[in-house]
C-alpha cells in the first residue's frame, strides 16, 4: 500500500512509530489547546479564589483592627476624662486641698504644689494639670494666712506647713510622706526651700517657679534634684543663677524658661515645660550620699595629691 505524504504524518508514541492522518492530527492539536485553555481557566479561577479569600481575611482583620482601635480610643478618652481632673478634698481641721488625679497605670507621686502669695492654687494648677496627671498626680494646698481679698499666703512656719502637707496627703489617700516632690511658685518656691532645709530627708525633689530670691545651695543641700523656671515677667536671673550655684555644689539642677508670661500668670503652654521638668527630675535625681561622693571627687580633681 502506498501512503500519500501530504495526507499523513508520523508520530512516535512510547517508542512505537504511528502514522496519523491530518484530520486526526488537527483533532489532537485542538484537544491540546482546549486542555491548555481549561487548565489556564482553572488556574485563573484558583488564583481568583485565593485572592478573594485573602481579601476577605484582610477585610476581617481590618475590621477587627478598626474595632480594637476604636475600643482603645474610647478607653483613652474615658481615662483622659478622669486623669487630669482636679478634685477638692476635705482636710480635717484645715482648708480644703486640691488633687489632680493621675493617669491610668501611672505610679502615684507624692507631689505637692505651694502657690504664690495672695493667690489661689487653682490659678496655676489648671495650667499644668495634664503634666501632673502623667507623672502620678498632684496635691495643692492653700496658704495658711489670709490676704485682704480673701486669697491666701504662707507663714514662715515650715513645721506647720509640713504638718499641713502630711494631713492633706493623708486625706488624699497617700500615707507615706517621704521622698516628696515640692513644686513652688513665687512665695511658694521660697517656702519650698525652707522645707528642704528643715526636712531634707522628707522633701527631696523640687520645681521652683519664679522665685523671689536666688535658690540657696545651703538650704537645698539635701535635695536629690532641682529644676528652676522663670518667664520674661519674672526675675529670671534668680532662677538661672540658682541652678548654676546648685550645680557647683554637685546638686543636680536645671534651669528652664517658661513660655511668655507675666509674673503671676501661667499659660497653657507651660504644661509641656512642667512635663519636661518632671521627666528631668525622674532621670537625674541623685541621693545626697552620691552628691557627697561627686563633690569629693570634684575636690580631688581640683587638688590632686602630690607624692
Amino acid at each position: 500500500m502506498k501512503w500519500a505524504l501530504a495526507a499523513c504524518c508520523v508520530i512516535a508514541v512510547a517508542g512505537i512509530t504511528v502514522r496519523v492522518g491530518v484530520g486526526e492530527r488537527e483533532s489532537l492539536k485542538a484537544k491540546a489547546q482546549a486542555d491548555a485553555k481549561a487548565k489556564a481557566k482553572a488556574d485563573a479561577k484558583a488564583k481568583a479564589d485565593a485572592k478573594a479569600k485573602a481579601d476577605a481575611k484582610a477585610n476581617v482583620d481590618a475590621d477587627a483592627q478598626a474595632k480594637a482601635n476604636a475600643d482603645a480610643h474610647a478607653r483613652a478618652q474615658a481615662t483622659a476624662e478622669v486623669a487630669g481632673q482636679i478634685e477638692e478634698i476635705a482636710v480635717e481641721g484645715d482648708l480644703p486641698a486640691y488633687v489632680v488625679r493621675p493617669a491610668a497605670q501611672k505610679r502615684v507621686a507624692r507631689a505637692v504644689f505651694l502657690t504664690g502669695s495672695c493667690t489661689h492654687p487653682l490659678t496655676y494648677v489648671k495650667a499644668f494639670r495634664q503634666a501632673a496627671a502623667e507623672h502620678g498626680g498632684l496635691l495643692a494646698l492653700q496658704g495658711d494666712l489670709a490676704c485682704r481679698d480673701g486669697s491666701r499666703r504662707w507663714s514662715a512656719d515650715a513645721v506647720l506647713t509640713s504638718a499641713r502637707i502630711d494631713a492633706a496627703l493623708h486625706a488624699a489617700g497617700i500615707e507615706s510622706a517621704s521622698d516628696v516632690t515640692i513644686i513652688g511658685y513665687s512665695q511658694g518656691a521660697e517656702r519650698a526651700e525652707w522645707l528642704a532645709k528643715r526636712f531634707p530627708a522628707k522633701y527631696t525633689r523640687f520645681v521652683l517657679m519664679a522665685g523671689p530670691v536666688v535658690p540657696s545651695a545651703s538650704r537645698m543641700s539635701g535635695a536629690h534634684a532641682v529644676v528652676t523656671l522663670a518667664g520674661y515677667g519674672d526675675v529670671r536671673e534668680n532662677m538661672a543663677d540658682g541652678a548654676k550655684r546648685l550645680k557647683q555644689k554637685a546638686i543636680p539642677a536645671l534651669y528652664l524658661e517658661l513660655p511668655g508670661i507675666a509674673h503671676g500668670e501661667l499659660s497653657p503652654a507651660v504644661d509641656a515645660v512642667v512635663a519636661r521638668a518632671f521627666d528631668w527630675l525622674d532621670e537625674n535625681a541623685v541621693a545626697p550620699d552620691a552628691n557627697a561622693t561627686l563633690r569629693s571627687r570634684g575636690a580631688r580633681a581640683k587638688h590632686p595629691r602630690t607624692h
